[in-house]
C-alpha cells in the first residue's frame, strides 16, 4: 500500500507528532509499505534526513498563509499516487490537505492528540487558563473569536473517512461537541517505548525535579516554578526545566524574580536521546499541564521507572493507576505534592506504587492496529 503522512512538526523539532510519525513511517517501511511523509519545517532539510527509509518532503515555514498554500500544492503533487492520507494535523496542515484530497478524490484519516483551537488560539491568548473539557463544557468554544475556527475544524474533521483518538477520554468529547460519529472514530493509544530505552538504566535517585517539554501555557511551568519557589523542602532540592518554547524568557524572568536562580536550572534542548539520558536519576518528573491529554513523557518516565507527579487533567488511560495527581490551578497543591516527594518515606511508597503500573501497549501492537485500520478504509 502506498500512503502519505501529513504532519505539523517532524524531528529535530519537539512534540509527540514530530517522533510519532518518523517511527510509524519507518514502521510501515519495514512491512513493505510505500511511505511519504510531508510536514512544515524551518529548514528545508537536515543533515539526518537522508537517513529515513522513507521520502521526506518538508515545506519550509514563511507565514500562516503562504505555509497553507505551498501544503496544498504539495498534497495535490504527493498524495495522487497514494491510497490513503494520514494527518496527525487538522488545521495547519490539515485545513489545506482536506481541501486538496477532496479535489483530487482520496480519503484521508486523521490522528487527533491535542486541540488546536483550546491551546493555540485560547491558551495562548490574555484570556485566563481553563482546562480543555471547561472550554468546551463552558461553551467557551463559541467565543472569544473562536466560532470560525470551530467551523473550520469540524468541516475537516467531518471531512475524513475516520478519526483516530489517542484517549477515549477526547474521543467522547469530540464526539459530543464535533458532531462525529462512533463508527467513524477510534482510539489507538500511544506506545510505551520499553525497547528503545532499554539502554537507559536508572540508578539513585537525586534531589532534582524535572520538567522537560515546550514552553507553552498549556504545559504550565510557570505554575510549578511558583510552587518550587513556595514548597517547605530543603535547598538541596533543585528544579530542572528542559525544553524550549515561546515562554522561555517569561520563565526565566520569573526566576530571577522569585529570587530562586540559584536552585533552577534551565536547559534548551529538544533532542530527546540526550534529554532521557540527563534526567533518569531525577527524582520525579512533574507534569502541571492544564490539560495534558496523551502525554508521551509519562510513558516514557514509566519505561525507566522515573517516578512521575501527573496534571489531574489527563486523559491517559492509566490515570486511575496514578498514585498522586496535581492541581494545575492550585500552585498550593502542586508545592504540597513536591514536599510530599521531598519526604523520602512517602516518596518511596509513591515511586512503588507509580513503578507497579502495567500498560502492555508497545509500537508492535501500534503498527498493527494502524496498519488494519489503513486497509480496512482502503477497501471501502
Amino acid at each position: 500500500m502506498r500512503i502519505l503522512i501529513a504532519t505539523g512538526i517532524f524531528e529535530p523539532e519537539g512534540g509527540g507528532p514530530a517522533t510519532y510519525a518518523p517511527k510509524l513511517a519507518a514502521l510501515l517501511v519495514e512491512k513493505g509499505w510505500e511511505v511519504k511523509v510531508l510536514t512544515y519545517s524551518d529548514k528545508e532539510r537536515y543533515d539526518n534526513d537522508t537517513a529515513y527509509p522513507f521520502k521526506l518532503i518538508r515545506i519550509v515555514r514563511s507565514g500562516k498563509v503562504f505555509n497553507r498554500i505551498k501544503f496544498f500544492f504539495a498534497v495535490l503533487n504527493y498524495a495522487r499516487g497514494c491510497d490513503l492520507i494520514y494527518s496527525f494535523d487538522w488545521f495547519a496542515a490539515g485545513l489545506p490537505l482536506a481541501i486538496a484530497a477532496k479535489l483530487i478524490g482520496k480519503k484521508y484519516i486523521l490522528r487527533i492528540g491535542g486541540d488546536y483551537a483550546w491551546e493555540q488560539k485560547y491558551l495562548e491568548s490574555s484570556h485566563p487558563p481553563i482546562p480543555l473539557s471547561d472550554f468546551y463544557e463552558r461553551g467557551v468554544y463559541l467565543r472569544h473569536g473562536s466560532r470560525t475556527l470551530f467551523r473550520l475544524i469540524r468541516w475537516v474533521l467531518k471531512g475524513a473517512a475516520h478519526v483516530v483518538f489517542n484517549s477515549d477520554i477526547q474521543r467522547d468529547l469530540y464526539i459530543r461537541f464535533f458532531g462525529l460519529t462512533s463508527d467513524a472514530t477510534s482510539v489507538i493509544y500511544n506506545p510505551i517505548p520499553r525497547l528503545e530505552l532499554k539502554d537507559i538504566v536508572r540508578t539513585k535517585a537525586n534531589h532534582e525535579f524535572v520538567f522537560w517539554g515546550r514552553f507553552n501555557k498549556m504545559k504550565n511551568v510557570d505554575s510549578l516554578v511558583r510552587a518550587f519557589a513556595k514548597a517547605n523542602i530543603s535547598d538541596s532540592y533543585t528544579l530542572v526545566l528542559i525544553g524550549n518554547g515561546p515562554r522561555w524568557n517569561i520563565i526565566e524572568n520569573l526566576v530571577a524574580e522569585l529570587g530562586i536562580g540559584s536552585r533552577v536550572t534551565m536547559i534548551r534542548e529538544t533532542h530527546f536521546p540526550k534529554i532521557i539520558e540527563r534526567v533518569k536519576n531525577c527524582r520525579a518528573f512533574i507534569q502541571p499541564s492544564w490539560t495534558d491529554i496523551s502525554p508521551n513523557q509519562v510513558y516514557e518516565a514509566l519505561a525507566i521507572g522515573l517516578p512521575t507527579l501527573v496534571t489531574k487533567q489527563t486523559y491517559l488511560p492509566i490515570r486511575d493507576k496514578l498514585p498522586s495527581m496535581i492541581d494545575p490551578n492550585s500552585v498550593d497543591d502542586i508545592a504540597a505534592k513536591l514536599e510530599m516527594l521531598a519526604d523520602n518515606a512517602r516518596y518511596e511508597e509513591f515511586s512503588r506504587q507509580f513503578n507497579s503500573i502495567t500498560f502492555d501497549h508497545d509500537w508492535d501492537a501500534v503498527l498493527a492496529e494502524h496498519i488494519s485500520l489503513f486497509q480496512k478504509i482502503a477497501r471501502v
